[in-house]
Parts: C-alpha cells; sequence; structure tokens
C-alpha cells in the first residue's frame, strides 16, 4: 500500500537561518536561533527557552501565576499548525526586574 501524505503548510517557514526551532509533533517553523534570549528557564515539565519572538503559535487567555521568579500575567501558547502546547508568553511582569520578559 502506498502512502500519500498531505504536505505541511505553515503560516509561516523560516528559510534564512541556519538554525531554527519547530515544534516536536509537526515540525511547524517556530523561531530562528538567532531570537534565542536564554536556555536557562525552568518550566513544570523541565526546561524551557525564552525567545524575542516566534511564528505559527495561537495564544489563550492571560490569567496571573506564581512562577519561580514571582507573580506574572501569562499566557499559554500552542502551535498553530496541531494545536500542541508549546509553553506560555509574558502578558506581564510585576517585579521591575522581570520586564525583560514581557512580550
Amino acid at each position: 500500500m502506498v502512502r500519500i501524505s498531505k504536505p505541511k503548510t505553515f503560516q509561516a517557514y523560516l528559510d534564512d537561518c541556519h538554525r531554527r526551532y519547530s515544534c516536536a509533533h509537526c515540525r511547524a517553523h517556530l523561531a530562528n536561533h538567532d531570537d534565542l534570549i536564554s536556555k536557562s528557564f525552568q518550566g513544570s515539565q523541565g526546561r524551557a527557552y525564552l525567545f524575542n519572538s516566534v511564528v505559527n503559535v495561537g495564544c489563550g487567555p492571560a490569567e496571573e501565576r506564581v512562577l519561580l521568579t514571582g507573580l506574572h500575567a501569562v499566557a499559554d501558547i500552542h502551535c498553530e499548525n496541531c494545536k500542541t502546547t508549546l509553553g506560555w508568553k509574558y502578558e506581564q511582569a510585576f517585579e521591575s526586574s522581570q520586564k525583560y520578559k514581557e512580550g
């Protein structure tokens, strides 16, 4: 039997970078390596990265959460292609030392 797979259609392709990050489930492009700010974050399920900008993600409603670095207003983000939850977006940081994470 021959399987014909549907080509993946993403909203944005990141071709101009030698390294990029993509969804582990559907391989949709998410961010260029040049947009990586830090790899030293910790999420509830392990290591987390902070990016300056990402593509092909959807954003849920913001809610206040107490994280390791204090209280933040965050919104969960998901892959627009396969709807896998990827992490969160910092909407607002309540401490001045954490403001660099916003957006």
